[in-house]
């Protein structure tokens, strides 16, 4: 008897799941430039979620995204590989978050909230937005608890290389050969090590090859091939492109899995302990019976999970605005950084800026500290910016390329003539 069960899966429609996961979706929309409102050039129908398209703009209308709606009774976990997302909520929490970045929302006993993907960027490359959305379950002890987020900046976020750099893997939640994760939000299933709960995401070059440890007994384990032609698991079980695993048996050993498919592959994977009670699913609302279920939507029509403090159904934030996280009641959160220093060097901002750093592109643009934002001038009349670059860890002396695109996509400033390094 084979040891994996293989289905085919549609990028981005939801994807099936096992106990404790709930739901599964891998987005990929190629967006084109946004306007002066960060607004796609076309409409969307209010449920625009054609597979054929380069890009979806779900229930939103000019902005595409997911305005305002409720949820009760799990948790919610947004892992970004690139783009920009805004988050508003019932509590009066607000945040902007991309590009690696990882937030992790209990719903638990109501909360209403909104996701919009504001075009951020006017270059001619576009948005490209990817994220994985993930629903875990909430056992029912927690079901009820207060609703809460947490964020995990992305340059905090636990990730590694193989020795033969062919392979890189994020820790989303869990332990990955030593790797710890993050800690999970407080009343999350993934919040007890017992229970298992492994997310991780792994990056692989053609011909590369990366173990996967077995898990505890009685975990779940599911992979999603979401990118790449194929992967082939302990040298026999050949996958093919866009789709998805499910291990029979992921305590008894350890299982390697291997690129063949001669195109760069991306992986997800899911484990964890069931839960193992009833699940009683009705859109937006997951508790353990039909009762409760039916009690959800009379408090949601009674108290709204405490009604909408904001001006906009699709709220999204200014386009100069960086990333940051702001709980009501709480100061504003920003990525964290550390200051490192340069040379001043001067450079026209049409050009690529090359940079002796030990980041790659993409980590360089993301360590722009929040205190560089707060010295840009948001005005058509700015021809210069002058930013002091900060990073969170040692730098080491190899060669980096920041191109003005990833300029574009972190500040929205495509005004700039000259980028000033301090």
């Amino acid at each position: 008897m084979s040891r994996f069960t293989i289905r085919s899966i549609n990028v981005p429609t939801p994807m099936a799941t096992q106990d404790p996961f709930l739901f599964a979706v891998y987005h990929k929309d190629q967006y084109p430039a946004g306007d002066d409102k960060m607004q796609a050039p076309r409409r969307g129908n209010g449920s625009d979620f054609d597979t054929s398209k380069p890009y979806r703009m779900y229930h939103g209308d000019r902005i595409p995204g997911f305005p305002q709606h409720p949820h009760r009774g799990f948790e919610t976990i947004t892992c970004t590989i690139e783009g920009t997302i805004d988050h508003t909520d019932s509590l009066g929490c607000g945040g902007r978050y991309g590009n690696g970045d990882l937030q992790w929302m209990t719903a638990g006993k109501g909360i209403v909230h909104g996701e919009m993907f504001p075009l951020v960027s006017k270059a001619s490359e576009g948005n490209l937005n990817r994220f994985f959305q993930l629903w875990i379950n909430l056992p029912s002890k927690s079901k009820m608890v207060s609703p809460n987020q947490l964020m995990h900046w992305s340059e905090r976020v636990t990730r590694f290389t193989t020795l033969d750099t062919k392979t890189r893997a994020t820790v989303w939640a869990g332990n990955l050969h030593g790797h710890k994760a993050l800690d999970p939000i407080k009343d999350s299933w993934a919040n007890n090590p017992v229970n298992d709960v492994n997310i991780w995401f792994l990056q692989l070059q053609v011909g590369a090859k990366f173990v996967l440890p077995k898990s505890a007994q009685g975990s779940h384990r599911s992979l999603y091939l979401v990118e790449g032609n194929g992967i082939t698991l302990d040298e026999s079980t050949k996958v093919p492109a866009s789709s998805m695993v499910e291990f029979k048996n992921a305590s008894e050993t350890d299982v390697t899995v291997e690129n063949t498919g001669g195109k760069d592959a991306e992986i997800l994977i899911l484990q964890g302990k069931p839960i193992g009670e009833p699940v009683v699913q009705h859109g937006p609302f997951v508790m353990n019976t039909r009762e409760e279920i039916m009690q959800a939507f009379t408090d949601y029509r009674t108290t709204q999970f405490g009604g909408w403090p904001w001006p906009e159904d699709a709220m999204v934030f200014p386009r100069e605005k960086g990333r940051f996280l702001s709980l009501k009641g709480e100061p504003e959160e920003l990525p964290p950084t550390t200051v490192a220093a340069f040379d001043q060097v001067t450079v026209p901002a049409k050009q690529a800026i090359p940079i002796l750093l030990g980041f790659e592109a993409e980590d360089m643009a993301k360590a722009f500290s929040a205190q560089a934002r707060k010295q840009v001038v948001t005005t058509q009349a700015i021809k210069t910016l002058k930013l002091k670059l900060q990073f969170d860890s040692p730098l080491h002396v190899s060669r980096c390329i920041v191109t003005l695109d990833l300029l574009y996509r972190n500040f929205g400033l495509p005004f700039l003539e000259t980028i000033h390094l301090l």
